[in-house]
């Protein structure tokens, strides 16, 4: 019984994979063993009653069309990063099309590794697939799998694992690399691990009117989590202007979604000696936003959807947050951050200590391209 538990718990808790950061002692001792593994049991005697263990995939790599079921987390950064490991699957020869939540539609919408994104089950109807590829052994997927794909072997990503905090980043990317059997090593899949997000030309082309002359600094503002919402950008903007640095662009495109609108009618009220700054804010959709950071010199936001989505970029950036989200689960190194950790709330890192990072990670981009020139 103790080692049926302590099985239980280790496949909840721990990645199999090296290289993947996640935090299962900080879970575990906050959260009884015994309701991990009640947990467990519950999915997997789920899996078992409706049939299904015996249909589980070795792996999927002799799958050619495939349908990836996501109904996991809610919110577009996790989903992003969840997500983000089909990059490894492009140009191989899968034909995988999505079924997700109807808001996180139009977030794959625009994909060029997903042949076809779904959210309503009627537009399955007569469409024919080797195998499922689910995300996880949640409730929502389970039920969809053994109701509608009864008969179809499938494969899952992430297995029982919930509860401990990781970057999902890296986790999405190794396992791909496991599930497909693509025979990468835990160092490369480290360091190729980055959020992924596509758009198609009518999208880029449709920001073109938003996007400066010249070079820029896109800035996310508002949120919907206190914590997580930084409120001294007229401190920060006060800095920008101020500032001799010839590598820090004086021109500045707000980005954001309608809970931002009264901080950037704030913020566009203020007068500047150099400063030129235009509002996106609530304007755009998120892959709209992401052809805005693009195109930028710089990205600088706290820890939320947006933020991940500029990660998708080759953009570099400035990433702020609390001190309830360590910067390594959430950043990897391909991200090209600066991460910086708050003692609290982000509202509590200063002005100044945003500037040095913006300034370090300019005078870097600065070398990149002289170096690349001569």
């Amino acid at each position: 019984m103790k080692r049926s538990l302590e099985s239980a718990v280790s496949r909840s808790t721990r990645i199999p994979y090296a290289g993947v950061a996640h935090e299962p002692e900080v879970f575990l001792r906050k959260t009884s063993r015994a309701k991990i593994a009640k947990k467990y049991l519950h999915r997997y005697l789920l899996l078992a009653w409706r049939g299904q263990t015996r249909l589980e995939l070795g792996n999927a790599a002799a799958c050619k069309r495939l349908l990836w079921i996501y109904t996991g987390k809610r919110n577009f950064g996790d989903a992003t990063m969840d997500m983000s490991g089909r990059a490894l699957l492009k140009g191989r020869g899968f034909a995988i099309d999505l079924f997700t939540l109807p808001h996180l539609h139009p977030l794959f919408a625009e994909d060029d590794v997903f042949q076809h994104v779904f959210s309503d089950l009627r537009d399955l109807q007569g469409r024919h697939y080797d195998a499922i590829l689910m995300s996880e052994y949640n409730l929502p997927s389970i039920k969809l799998k053994t109701r509608h794909f009864r008969d179809l072997p499938f494969a899952c990503l992430f297995q029982y694992f919930y509860g401990p905090d990781r970057n999902q980043t890296c986790f999405s990317y190794a396992a791909v690399n496991n599930v497909f059997a693509l025979g990468y090593g835990a160092a490369d899949v480290v360091s190729m691990s980055k959020p992924y997000l596509a758009t198609q030309a009518q999208t880029r082309d449709s920001v073109r009117p938003f996007v400066p002359d010249g070079r820029y600094l896109a800035l996310a503002i508002g949120g919907l989590d206190a914590n997580r919402t930084y409120r001294h950008w007229a401190g920060l903007l006060e800095l920008i202007d101020q500032s001799d640095n010839r590598e820090i662009p004086k021109q500045i495109v707000l980005l954001g979604s309608d809970n931002g609108l009264g901080m950037a009618e704030s913020l566009l009220k203020l007068k500047f000696g150099k400063l030129e700054i235009s509002s996106c804010v609530g304007k755009l959709s998120l892959l709209q936003s992401r052809e805005i950071v693009a195109r930028a010199s710089l990205f600088v936001g706290a820890d939320g959807g947006l933020m991940h989505v500029a990660h998708s970029t080759p953009t570099p950036s400035v990433s702020l947050f609390s001190d309830r989200e360590p910067p390594y689960l959430r950043l990897t190194e391909a991200c090209r951050s600066i991460g910086i950790p708050s003692t609290g709330d982000v509202d509590d890192i200063a002005p100044a200590t945003i500037m040095s990072a913006i300034s370090t990670q300019l005078s870097r981009l600065a070398a990149k391209e002289s170096d690349a020139a001569a």
